[in-house]
């Protein structure tokens, strides 16, 4: 076998060295080559029922037939509010109907509001003096229930009582109690005739009947919201702790 010349070793030595630098180089680059794959984003799972006191617009968005407008009125009633006490007071919320609500029910609930932090207006708003943007603040009044109520109290003067309200378009027994709860008392719920409407009085209004005191007037405005509206004396039998010695005393002093 011949043996290599030096200059030969030289040669093939170098050529070594060169394929080494080569082979490491290579080597770095690959392990420097960033990993280029997306990493999983977080995935945000959504529980239902969702709790209408808690839950985001985003949240309340997913809900069938509540668009992006729907969800923000949702929140912004539940803030003035102080918070849902029942899924039927989502009829409160303009735009929600009954058709809507029935589909709601399986997937909202309500839970607790004590000790929930809310916003609540510094105090109650005077509907026969506030301008039109400090009425639209009221729940279910947008600009054109509040320059009806405006066109009424200078048509026919002051509201002094429920039935004066009611007499406003747009305003009806399925979002009085709101409104009620979130401006300065009225007079009386009464009619012509000096009764007591069960179906329109606000608690403080129910509570000027003998023998119904806080407990009963919060029972009989919690029964219309969840079986509407009051058709007959003997409905009355159906809340619990009105008896037929307490209608008896009421019956002469009320109507539907």
């Amino acid at each position: 076998m011949r043996r290599l010349s030096i200059k030969e070793i030289q040669i093939i030595g170098s050529v070594t060295v060169l394929v080494l630098i080569g082979f490491v180089a290579v080597s770095g680059n690959l392990r420097s080559i960033p990993d280029t794959k997306d990493p999983p984003e977080s995935v945000k799972t959504v529980a239902f029922p969702l709790d209408l006191n808690v839950s985001t617009e985003e949240e309340l968005d997913l809900l069938p037939g509540i668009g992006p407008s729907k969800a923000k009125a949702i929140v912004e009633y539940r803030k003035a509010s102080g918070g849902f006490n029942d899924v039927e007071e989502l009829l409160n919320v303009k735009g929600i109907g009954a058709k809507t609500l029935d589909k709601l029910k399986p997937l909202i609930k309500v839970g607790e509001i004590s000790g929930r932090e809310v916003e609540v207006g510094p105090e109650p708003i005077d509907i026969n003096t506030a301008p039109l943007e400090e009425l639209k603040k009221i729940p279910g009044i947008g600009d054109s229930k509040a320059k009806a109520i405006i066109d009424h109290r200078e048509k026919k003067g002051e509201f002094v009582s429920v039935s004066d309200l009611l007499s406003v378009p747009g305003i009806g027994p399925s979002n009085i109690e709101a409104i009620l709860e979130c401006i300065k008392p009225l007079e009386v719920a009464i009619t012509g005739s000096g009764k007591i409407n069960v179906n329109t009085a606000s608690e403080s209004e129910l509570e000027r009947l003998p023998g119904i005191g806080p407990v009963l007037a919060s029972r009989i405005v919690e029964y219309r919201k969840s079986n509407g509206r009051f058709s007959k004396f003997e409905e009355l039998l159906e809340v619990k702790g009105i008896g037929e010695s307490i209608l008896k005393d009421i019956k002469e002093l009320i109507e539907f």
